[in-house]
């Protein structure tokens, strides 16, 4: 172990003294040589061939390749083209384009790593980026950029004209005619089409545009799904109540760990003076169906189309907040200013006529005497406290389907419901009462008639409990959890906490369960170690993280404390339970980008406060 240790140190200490690997021919097609070292001799490649520092790579006149570099960048070659590695070291690589055409594309690189490609008219530096290069043997060039940036460096600064450029993805550069300057322009679509294209060896005309065809058919879905995101703005509206105009908005396009695409989109409102509300909308054309992951939970909802899920945070103080955002931070400095409640709400609608809104949500209410908010008991008894020491201090939740029991104007709508829970204008009669235990039915305040009614209607089929989690020993009421640790591990959790309906077992128990994963913009679960080696500024950083957590309810097959004793115990109960809500989940992808926006919004006030 010791051994070990010193070795990663070495490794993290002394990156420069590690051996680079070699670059490594992968695939060719046609006449294609090798100068395997600098000072070699040209020979015919075979794949798998290796080319140390100061070796070549050329293709003949029908000829094609793709060299594979140790940090997993490609680079392309055309037919009639030469390309040396100048430089090959761990952190630094430098490939020499004497001239044809090769197209490169580079991940992202570790932090200080550098990566340029040059021709005899200028150097490209590229870190995350894919670009084509084209190089005459007169010294003629142009560059293609298709993702990222280039920073292109001319070796001899032109007559007229900018000697460096940052070019990025969408345009291009070509070395200028005698007495004109160079400069950045945009791709044309031929262009485009001929860089993006599929440059594999031995490809015909037909299977080289068969990648591209699909990548057309991607961005004609991302079009579509665009129209159906505005067709779908009603629908948006209903689920929400929006009075004011946004004070921030943020929203990203991406892909989730199922493959779908996710359009995110982020309001921050004010419904009224005294209230925030964080909304974050994520908007699918389709939701595939997926199978359980390991040692996740089962979904049992099958595929749907024009998916809409909501995560919605709603806080109400005892003062009116200040018109101007920036104006916050010495306004919740102050000590008189205290939140009268908050809720924190996880919501599924596709298709409201016929499903309603399964949801699930978290209240807290302000205590006086405790000076703080609570998710005890007195969420669900409005003027009721009880102590810390209490057995009805625990966390609560509450889940269900909301449909419309009356006609639109009732008060008595699936979405009069989901708002009334949003502003905890709830309560249980039966501790209203003054008993202090319950079966978990609630009811809402109607906003027209101004009375309380129950959400529960057998016949129209809306379905709400609350409940309260169960209180954990060494033996029983025990949840389920699994992670995995180390860097290098992918960033996800699964856990799952059992609540007896109402606050007594007798009445049953359910599990509350969600999957998190840290994904990236493509759905890819990120590691610790992809985070934490960027070097990237944190706002960029976060620009391309999200997290995924998909929910999902499930009634106990147990139903009993005594039954969890262990991990293992509470995820075989899991497994064998059913779902409520109709087999359906609750799939939201959160992005930081509003976050960021507020964030950047307030930081001179911040900072001045620190001040």
């Amino acid at each position: 172990m010791r051994t070990n240790i010193l070795s990663l140190l070495l490794f993290i200490a002394l990156p420069g003294l590690l051996l680079a690997d070699e670059a490594k021919v992968l695939s060719m097609s046609g006449e294609v040589e090798v100068r395997p070292t600098r000072e070699g001799i040209w020979i015919p490649a075979k794949e798998g061939m290796e080319i140390a520092e100061g070796g070549a790579l050329r293709t003949g006149v029908k000829g094609g390749a793709v060299l594979l570099l140790p940090n997993k960048s490609k680079v392309w070659f055309r037919k009639s083209t030469t390309l040396e590695i100048e430089q090959r070291q761990t952190l630094a690589s430098r490939l020499m384009l004497v001239f044809g055409k090769i197209k490169v594309r580079v991940p992202h690189l570790l932090r200080k790593e550098k990566f340029e490609v040059r021709n005899p008219t200028a150097i490209c530096a590229v870190r995350g980026t894919e670009f084509t290069m084209g190089s005459t043997e007169d010294g003629k060039m142009d560059l293609q950029v298709l993702f990222g940036e280039v920073k292109l460096k001319f070796a001899v600064p032109p007559q007229k004209g900018g000697a460096e450029f940052n070019i990025p993805q969408g345009q291009g550069l070509s070395s200028a005619e005698s007495g004109k300057a160079a400069v950045p322009v945009l791709l044309t679509a031929k262009t485009e089409r001929d860089a993006m294209e599929n440059w594999n060896p031995g490809l015909k005309p037909d299977e080289r545009l068969a990648e591209l065809r699909q990548k057309e058919t991607d961005r004609a879905q991302i079009k579509d799904f665009a129209r159906a995101t505005n067709n779908a703005e009603d629908s948006v509206k209903s689920f929400l109540n929006v009075v004011k105009e946004s004070d921030l908005e943020a929203g990203r396009t991406m892909g989730d760990v199922h493959g779908n695409v996710v359009r995110v989109d982020q309001r921050m409102v004010r419904p009224d003076g005294r209230t925030i509300q964080f909304m974050n909308l994520v908007k699918r054309p389709t939701y595939n169906n997926y199978s359980q992951a390991a040692n996740g939970f089962a979904y049992n909802g099958g595929a749907v189309a024009n998916r809409l899920d909501l995560a919605q945070m709603s806080m109400g103080f005892n003062r009116d907040l200040p018109a101007r955002i920036e104006e916050w931070p010495s306004f919740f400095n102050s000590n008189d200013i205290n939140p009268t409640y908050a809720s924190f709400i996880l919501a599924n609608r596709t298709n409201a006529a016929a499903d309603g809104i399964f949801f699930v949500a978290e209240g807290y209410r302000y205590d006086a005497a405790r000076d703080e908010l609570v998710d005890n008991l007195s969420v669900y008894a409005p003027g009721r406290t009880w102590a810390a020491t209490d057995a009805n201090d625990k966390h609560t939740m509450m889940t269900g389907v909301l449909k419309d029991i009356g006609a639109a104007g009732t008060g008595q709508t699936a979405q009069d419901m989901f708002n009334a829970v949003s502003r905890l204008k709830i309560k249980d009669p039966t501790i209203a009462g003054g008993a202090d235990t319950s079966a978990g039915d609630l009811q809402y305040l109607n906003p027209v008639t101004g009375n309380f009614e129950n959400m529960d209607n057998v016949g129209a089929g809306s379905n709400v409990d609350w409940g309260m989690r169960l209180t954990r020993t060494s033996n029983s009421g025990k949840g389920y959890s699994y992670d995995l640790d180390g860097g290098g591990a992918p960033l996800l959790q699964f856990q799952a906490d059992p609540y007896a309906l109402g606050n007594n077992t007798s009445n049953g128990v359910m599990w509350y369960a969600r999957e998190n994963y840290v994904i990236g913009n493509g759905g890819e679960i990120k590691s610790a170690d992809s985070i934490t080696s960027s070097s990237q500024d944190p706002f960029t950083l976060l620009k391309g993280l999200g997290v995924q957590t998909i929910v999902y309810v499930k009634q106990s097959q147990n139903d009993s404390a005594a039954a969890l004793s262990s991990n293992a115990a509470a995820y075989g109960d899991i497994l064998a339970a059913d779902h409520l809500g109709g087999g359906r989940n609750i799939d939201i992808v959160f992005i930081p980008d509003l976050m960021v926006a507020a964030v950047q919004r307030m930081l001179p006030a911040i900072t001045n406060l620190g001040d």
